[in-house]
């Protein structure tokens, strides 16, 4: 049997394991108990304040979708701190952090993460140990960017570089800079935004082992409060901070239009099956089409800076919302994948959010573009229909 049947094999059989360890406050160290473990070993450092995110309800939609209605409400968020925690193991492929016998929950984002972590690593560990790649190497102070849903464009964003604004107040505070751990290669996104925040090659370590052991783990906190589970929308205030006037200063917005469609035509899911329709009615608005595989961070960043309009298919391309001012939003919205979180990141920017909801053959969407040119009217306009008729 093949290392890639086995680790599959064993996966299925440990996913109910893993699952339940990892959802135990008692196999974790909580948030809370990071937080007194930072304060006794001297190493805590808080930062920012005590806030709270109120999301109105949408400004317009075609059908209302029952889930949609989670994300309504005013969410506390609790205050941010950073700490380390001593002698940790690092375990995995992706690693989970170890202190004893737990792990560390705020170290690897969310819950599902870390249950995924540990599935991974048992189809994934049995390679490395084989090919020679076990043991990395002892570091002795380091911040864990690394998990199983790094590699999509919104989770890199939201769950790993939105942990820097932590990591920042700690160089700031000790004038030490800890190792950045990420993935054993970085893709082309990922190596720019870390540019574009300063970081270079020296500041990484490419994660190719199955565990190591880490002196001080450097732990910024992770705000979840937002239920279902969503990064806080201030730690985006702070990367909109550091990236925004960077973008707009040496990208010519010039080229774009104001009025944008993001297509998905060059991916695998959520491609809207009547796109050339789609595309007629928009062009009539003014809208011009970008799809964002083909532009660099620093371009898709000032897009949607410059933006008054955004249309879009669900998908990570609308993670940069963060970025915008006075932004109008129409998103089409899958009917049997209902996600509010770019609901919630154009709320958290001030702006006007539609969305259309849309049939789901296979795994793309139809468009109906009467609904489309209904909604646009209304989101040019900043008019607030409710349910729009059909």
């Amino acid at each position: 049997m093949s290392v890639k049947s086995l680790g599959r094999r064993l996966g299925e059989r440990w996913f109910p394991f893993a699952t339940r360890i990892t959802g135990s406050k008692y196999n974790r160290v909580t948030r809370d108990e990071l937080y007194d473990r930072a304060k006794r070993n001297g190493s805590m450092i808080d930062y920012g304040e005590f806030e709270s995110v109120t999301v109105p309800e949408p400004d317009a939609y075609t059908t209302e979708l029952p889930n949609m209605n989670r994300w309504i409400g005013t969410h506390p968020i609790s205050k941010p701190f950073v700490g380390t925690v001593s002698d940790v193991r690092l375990v995995g492929s992706p690693p989970l952090a170890l202190t004893g016998s737990k792990y560390i929950g705020d170290a690897s984002v969310s819950r599902n993460v870390q249950t995924l972590n540990i599935i991974e690593s048992i189809q994934e560990t049995p390679r490395r140990v084989l090919s020679g790649n076990g043991t990395g190497e002892q570091l002795e102070e380091a911040v864990l960017l690394h998990h199983s849903w790094v590699d999509g464009y919104f989770h890199w964003v939201a769950e790993s570089l939105t942990r820097l604004e932590g990591v920042e107040q700690y160089v700031a505070e000790t004038g030490r800079k800890p190792k950045l751990i990420v993935g054993p290669d970085l893709n082309p996104f990922q190596r720019e935004s870390l540019e574009l925040l300063d970081y270079d090659e020296d500041d990484l370590v490419n994660w190719r082992a199955a565990h190591c052991t880490v002196d001080r783990l450097v732990v910024p906190s992770m705000r979840r409060e937002i239920n279902p589970p969503n990064p806080s929308p201030f730690s985006h205030g702070w990367l909109r901070d550091q990236l925004r006037e960077r973008a707009l200063e040496s990208v010519d917005t010039s080229r774009f239009s104001d009025r944008v469609y993001i297509s998905r035509s060059d991916a695998a899911t959520r491609r809207v099956i009547n796109d050339e329709a789609v595309k007629g009615v928009l062009k009539e608005y003014g809208f011009e089409s970008y799809r964002l595989t083909e532009m660099s961070v620093k371009e898709t960043i000032a897009l949607f800076a410059q933006a008054d309009c955004i249309v879009a298919p669900h998908g990570a391309g609308l993670t940069d919302l963060i970025h915008t001012d006075d932004i109008a939003v129409i998103e089409f919205m899958p009917n049997d994948r209902i996600n509010g979180i770019y609901f919630m990141l154009a709320k958290q920017v001030g702006g006007w959010y539609g969305y259309l909801d849309c049939e789901r053959p296979d795994d793309d969407m139809i468009v109906d573009t009467g609904d489309l040119e209904a909604m646009l009217e209304a989101a040019l306009d900043r008019k607030q229909p409710g349910q729009l008729s059909n």
